[in-house]
């Protein structure tokens, strides 16, 4: 059995929830666990899955954000099966994360472009996760900015390495990159009180983190109506 947790994606601005990103997970006899596999289920299971937890989600809810590997992104069931659960989930925005993991097998740079297109094309927005990281950096990003909506930087990808000072300075850069190309920016991996006021001079528009909400379950309307007859 697999379902989703959901991460809070808040306004910079006042904090206000905005969205849910997306996490997959798999019950085993040790508990919900991170698939080892993702490449086993569906596009069709997921937009299934997709649809009934939608269904059964507050209606603060605007939006919903799926990450998907190169791999994923690129198969072509993907944005068909997505374009159409789109047409289920009200007014729910559905949106795309491609993540910055490397691909198990080589994909071409046009293949990439080509997917970003068609989920342009199908209506669903495209985000760029953890820009400046392993294989989301500045050349793939420039060759996808004419379908993309937002771009995430992820502090906790540097913190093992860089001072939050030198942090700072990388997410300036891709703060100025946002701007300059129109796109919205979220920053990931807020902790605490401190990291969160340490970009209030940035123009972010969306702030995620443990700090601010860790991913919880999300059951599906199916999960609630068999616990109603339960009852």
């Amino acid at each position: 059995m697999i379902r989703f947790w959901g991460q809070p994606k808040l306004s910079r601005k006042n904090l206000q929830l905005m969205g849910l990103e997306l996490f997959l997970r798999q019950k085993t006899p040790n508990g919900w666990q991170l698939p080892e596999d993702f490449g086993r289920f569906t596009p069709q299971e997921i937009s299934d899955l997709l649809i009934q937890t939608a269904l059964n989600l507050d209606s603060k809810i605007l939006s919903l954000s799926l990450n998907l590997d190169p791999e994923q992104f690129i198969d072509p069931q993907f944005w068909v099966a997505l374009k159409n659960c789109q047409q289920h989930l009200g007014e729910i925005k559905l949106e795309v994360e491609l993540t910055e993991h490397p691909a198990k097998h080589p994909i071409d740079s046009q293949q990439i472009i080509q997917a970003a297109q068609k989920y342009y094309e199908a209506g669903i927005p495209l985000i760029i996760d953890d820009v400046g990281s392993e294989d989301n950096r500045l050349t793939r990003v420039l060759s996808l900015n004419p379908f993309v909506q937002e771009y995430k930087f992820a502090i906790q990808n540097f913190r093992q390495t860089m001072t939050m000072a030198v942090i700072l300075q990388q997410l300036s850069f891709w703060c100025d990159q946002a701007v300059a190309q129109h796109k919205f920016i979220t920053v990931e991996g807020i902790e605490s009180q401190q990291d969160l006021s340490a970009l209030q001079d940035y123009p972010i528009d969306m702030v995620q983190g443990y700090g601010l909400g860790k991913p919880t379950y999300l059951a599906t309307i199916q999960d609630t109506n068999l616990h109603s007859l339960k009852k």
